[in-house]
Parts: C-alpha cells; sequence; structure tokens
C-alpha cells in the first residue's frame, strides 16, 4: 500500500512538472463535459433578442473561426459564365438559379457546440447577368447570428469549459451594388447623423 501510493504520488508530480513546462498536451488529461447537450438548452432557453442585437452591434467584421474546418455537402464550387448558364428548371433550388449561386458547407470545430455548422459559400465575386458578369453589382454573404458554446480553455477537474457566445452563420448569398472607397478624407466628410447648426 505504501509503496502503491508512492508510486502514484511520483507520477502525479511528474506529470504536473511536465504540464507546467508545457510537455503534456492539455487534450491528453481534459475531455468533453458529459452534459454539454444539456448546457446548450439551457443558453439557448435563456437567451434574449436583447443579447442578439448587442451582440451584432459589437461584431467584428472577420467571422472566421481558428482551426475551422469545411467539407462540401451539396452543389459546386464553379462559378457559372452567365444567367445563360444556371438552370432554369423549376424544381431546383433557390441558391441554383440566384444571380449569386452558392454551395452548402458543413464547417466543423472542435472547440464549437454545436460542433458542425451547415453554412453557405458564394461561387462567385460579381452577380451574374444575361451576358456574363456585372461590374458594378457583387455577391456578398448574408449573415444570421445562432447562439453556439465555445470552449474556454480553461480545464476544471480534468473537464473542458465552454461559455455562451455568437457565431454568425453565413445563410446565403445576395447581389449587392458594390461598395466604393471614399475618395475625400474621412475629417471632410460629413454624415446625416451628424447635428443641425442652429
Amino acid at each position: 500500500m505504501g509503496i502503491s501510493f508512492l508510486m502514484s504520488f511520483k507520477l502525479a508530480i511528474c506529470c504536473a512538472i511536465l504540464f507546467l513546462a508545457g510537455k503534456v498536451d492539455l487534450a491528453a488529461i481534459c475531455s468533453e463535459p458529459a452534459n454539454l447537450a444539456e448546457q446548450y438548452a439551457q443558453y439557448m432557453a435563456k437567451e434574449t433578442e436583447s443579447s442578439v442585437k448587442e451582440y451584432l452591434d459589437s461584431y467584428p467584421t472577420n467571422n472566421t473561426l481558428p482551426d475551422e474546418e469545411e467539407q462540401l455537402i451539396y452543389g459546386d464550387k464553379t462559378c457559372p459564365a452567365s444567367l445563360q448558364s444556371i438552370t432554369t428548371d423549376p424544381n431546383s433550388k433557390v441558391f441554383e438559379r440566384t444571380t449569386c449561386p452558392f454551395f452548402l458547407v458543413a464547417s466543423h470545430l472542435s472547440t464549437r457546440y454545436p460542433k458542425i455548422i451547415t453554412e453557405a459559400r458564394c461561387k462567385c465575386q460579381a452577380c451574374l447577368e444575361e451576358k456574363g458578369h456585372s461590374t458594378i453589382t457583387g455577391c456578398e454573404p448574408v449573415y444570421r447570428p445562432v447562439r453556439v458554446l465555445l470552449r474556454t480553455g480553461s480545464c476544471v477537474n480534468g473537464v473542458y469549459q465552454y461559455s455562451s457566445a455568437m457565431y454568425m452563420k453565413q445563410e446565403g448569398c445576395t447581389c449587392a451594388k458594390k461598395r466604393e472607397a471614399l475618395s475625400v478624407p474621412v475629417s471632410n466628410t460629413s454624415s446625416n447623423d451628424d447635428p443641425i447648426t442652429m
């Protein structure tokens, strides 16, 4: 009994030293919570529309999460040459007949729950026209906020910790007039939000 305890104690000390030195992978000693689906359901139940709006107001423009992998699940990635190239079959999906066609991917992220989210990706940069691609309109992603749980990086009692977050899921693509860069310095521009002088 004494020898067994001593061996276990030495092993624990060695693991602690290796972990602190960065030699042990956290994934080897930490596991997913058994109740992650339950945590997610509770999070979904108590979120409100105001929290979604608050998140949208502060959402950064870069939507890419680190270490994300994508797998094509429907459609193809080829941008058609013109409107003449797309299908006219009334039974086809809307994203095959639109002036901004898109395909669907399953985006996977191991540190997020749900780990797999189905998203759209635009096939073209410019909108389709009868004879080719537009020079004044472009295909832009359309996003919708979805609630997720993200792993915090913290491991408590051998279990990863998650916190609530919002993810901007790409729902589709739309044809929009291209944005034009300002040709005058920002300090010389005015907006409709400027106060009216009396």
